[in-house]
């Protein structure tokens, strides 16, 4: 396809694509990849000066749908910054090619209605320093959307030029009207530079510098910037995953230092693992990642942590030297990253129960670090006075994160509740192979070491963040009671743990902007409620009936042909379910009850 022949397609055809699934959807992939791929085609630039990035939605159709070119000395993400970017109008009748600013953190900061001022300074200033080589100046620019996002774009509008769907321009001059808005940018890119040698918006990196009202310079994570280099180097390595998965991983590993993936054999559940660790800088040449195959014959927790042999002396487990090292106070600013990899073909609640029991202690000592409960007591060590000295004080220290990879098949043990209230658990069973392999030749780039601050925990009980988040927090307890009516019929009904994790989840969604607060929700309910519900009793139909009418809204469900009317619903809903992930699944667990006389989570 051409210029034309996207912007073309994607006219004709969102529309109706926002009425099927989103996940793995067909113009989904062509926003994302088909037409960053054009553009850089059509405009010969470099990868390593420029990054393009297509948005149909996170998780969810978008309203207005665009496509982005970020000037790497400027910003590589829509949420600051000065770009180029298409923007489609709601009813897909209009796209306009913009010059237009970043406004999430304008917002985040000022709030809206400065944000707006100094969009509309901004905008002032670029228009009477360059020459708008036939574009329309200001923001009068209309996307037939009156959502907070999408005005927000049209306020900070700089340059524009519209095209209609029934008038849209020849490919040759829709090509040489964004060579000709690139020439803008690269101006605008050239006048920054010549102010003071570094661009007003200043680069996005890895982390950026604040100054705090006393005058000293403290570092501040940009999360938004790793989580997208995480995203690219990944992708760059073969492996593509929808970056709201990336999402997903970084904020469970966030709420809670164990997680859980699982799915059918293949779908790379333990190759993430590691490309996630290696983006970040923990590798297993440095000794900050590190690989386990559980076996099938452990029993209890001395294959992991050590024994004593016959002679009474201690024989350290296979990941006894993977956390004393990584509880090193030289080490604790560096993040260590443990993958048990298929972890359920022995009993977790056997192997791994002095794990989780220590998990559950952790706490702030006095310095400020994040410390657990020793795992090894002193008769653990027996005569060897050598080994008590080296690891008598192992634990769980804040940079240590657990990572578990299971199949849910017949050579497989199930989850307890224990093990479940411990961990969020992520699935992963929708694999595109195709999706990115066009950029795999000309992508580059590299691993970046991260802080351990990145993924350290900032919430240990449930009051830190509840003053920072009560409205938020206040209604998932709304939603949680709900929930827990449905499920206390078979008694699979949570309680504070859960709270408190899925608080922490939606706190760090909302602090670092990644995903949207029903985004957060949605994800925690697939995660952390519907893993509990399982097995073959009648009153299950009911509990999925509550189950559905919470993810998806709608009343007016009847035991009776439920599945029939579940499916329907869904069909006629146009993709505006509340948590469209959680509903689809609880549909999917309904079909299982009904076909099989049995139901669970794992497929």
């Amino acid at each position: 396809m051409n210029l034309h022949e996207i912007i073309e397609d994607v006219l004709n055809n969102y529309i109706t694509a926002k009425k099927e699934t989103f996940a793995n959807n067909n113009m989904a992939k062509k926003l994302r990849s088909d037409f960053p791929q054009i553009i850089f085609n059509s405009l010969h630039i470099s990868r390593d000066e420029f990054v393009v990035t297509g948005s149909p939605g996170q998780g969810n159709w978008a309203t207005v749908p665009w496509v982005g070119i970020f000037n790497k000395m400027i910003t590589t993400s829509a949420t600051k910054g000065v770009y180029i970017v298409y923007l489609f109008a709601s009813d897909c009748e209009t796209v306009y090619l913009t010059l237009n600013q970043g406004c999430t953190e304008l917002k985040k900061s000022l709030g809206k209605k400065s944000a707006v001022i100094e969009m509309q300074k901004k905008a002032a200033m670029v228009i009477d320093l360059i020459q708008d080589r036939g574009f329309v100046k200001g923001d009068s620019i209309d996307l037939k959307d009156n959502h907070e996002l999408p005005y927000l774009y049209e306020r900070g509008t700089i340059f524009y030029k519209e095209y209609k769907k029934n008038n849209l321009p020849n490919n040759d001059d829709l090509i040489s009207d964004l060579l000709s808005m690139k020439e803008i940018y690269d101006e605008y890119i050239e006048i920054q530079k010549s102010k003071n040698d570094k661009p007003e918006d200043e680069k996005v990196s890895i982390s950026e510098k604040e100054v705090d009202d006393d005058k000293d310079v403290r570092i501040v994570m940009n999360h938004s910037a790793i989580l997208e280099n995480i995203h690219a180097f990944i992708e760059n390595n073969g492996f593509c995953y929808e970056q709201e998965m990336i999402k997903n991983l970084y904020l469970s590993l966030k709420s809670k230092p164990f997680v859980i993936l699982a799915g059918i054999s293949g779908t790379g559940k333990s190759k993430i693992v590691k490309m996630f660790s290696e983006a970040i800088g923990a590798t297993t040449h440095n000794g900050q990642y590190k690989l386990i195959p559980v076996r099938p014959d452990w029993s209890d927790s001395t294959d992991l942590l050590g024994h004593l042999n016959l002679e009474n002396k201690f024989i350290p487990g296979v990941v006894t030297e993977f956390l004393e090292e990584a509880n090193k106070i030289e080490n604790l600013d560096k993040p260590y990253i443990l993958c048990l990899d298929e972890m359920n073909l022995a009993r977790v609640e056997y192997y791994f129960s002095d794990f989780l029991s220590v998990l559950e202690t952790r706490g702030m000592n006095s310095e400020g670090r994040i410390v657990s409960d020793k795992l090894l007591s002193k008769s653990s060590f027996g005569y060897k006075a050598s080994a008590m000295e080296k690891y008598c004080d192992l634990h769980i220290s804040e940079n240590v994160y657990i990572v578990g990879t299971v199949n849910m098949d017949e050579t497989t043990f199930p989850f307890s509740k224990k093990v479940l209230d411990r961990a969020n658990t992520i699935e992963f069973s929708d694999i595109d192979l195709s999706l990115g392999t066009e950029e795999l030749s000309t992508l580059e780039l590299a691993a970046i070491q991260v802080n351990n601050s990145f993924l350290k925990s900032e919430y240990l009980k449930f009051s830190d963040c509840y003053s920072d988040n009560s409205d938020e927090i206040d209604n998932l307890i709304l939603l949680l009671d709900r929930i827990n009516n449905a499920l206390r019929i078979v008694n699979a009904q949570v309680a504070y743990r859960v709270r408190d994790e899925v608080s922490y989840y939606v706190s760090y969604a909302k602090k670092y902007d990644l995903i949207s607060f029903d985004e957060a929700l949605d994800n925690a309910l697939l995660q952390k409620i519907l893993p509990r519900v399982q097995g073959s009793s009648l009153v299950l139909r009911g509990v999925f009936r509550e189950l559905f009418k919470i993810s998806a809204g709608g009343d007016n469900f009847e035991d009776n042909e439920l599945l029939e009317q579940i499916e329907t619903f869904m069909k006629n809903s146009s993709g505006k379910l509340r948590f469209p992930k959680s509903a689809a699944k609880v549909a999917f667990m309904l079909r299982r009850f009904e076909e099989d006389g049995y139901t669970s989570y794992w497929l």
